[in-house]
């Protein structure tokens, strides 16, 4: 894992951020690895949420960019740098809820620090909701996985 990426997990961490890593590298941590262009986390869209995001994104560089205009928006993707090492914050995904997922992620240990992440049967729902080729191919190695 990229170092910004560890340093951005360890900021939403100390910051009290509620989030859940979702996606390819997500799915990456429960299959075979492939590649990914980004991280993605799902977010609460609360505002105490947002306040401690903007905090994390302050200390992080982002902060001269952001404006006053609410971030945290139903359905906006937060999308920060570049392929291969962009982060999207969501707030909404296909298929499951961000309770739901809060309800069930798991912590992991990625080096010094703990990330939360989706429960592979909450990764396997959002993937087919998601319906996208490369989430359906996902999907169908985490359900022969999961069903294996």
């Amino acid at each position: 894992m990229p170092e910004d990426f560890k340093e951005f997990i360890a900021l939403m961490n100390s910051h009290n951020v509620r989030y859940v890593m979702i996606g390819g590298w997500a799915y990456n941590l429960y299959r075979n690895p492939r590649a990914t262009g980004d991280i993605d986390f799902f977010v609460a869209a609360s505002d105490e949420n947002e306040m401690r995001i903007r905090d994390v994104l302050a200390e992080f560089g982002f902060g001269e960019t952001l404006g006053d205009d609410k971030l945290l928006i139903p359905g906006k993707v937060i999308m920060l740098g570049r392929s291969p090492f962009r982060i999207d914050l969501l707030t909404e995904v296909s298929g499951v809820t961000f309770a739901e997922v809060e309800d069930t992620a798991s912590a992991v240990q990625l080096g010094e620090i703990n990330v939360r992440v989706i429960s592979p049967e909450l990764l396997l729902k959002n993937k087919e909701a998601a319906g996208r080729q490369k989430d359906l191919a996902d999907a169908a190695e985490l359900r022969a996985w999961l069903t294996g």
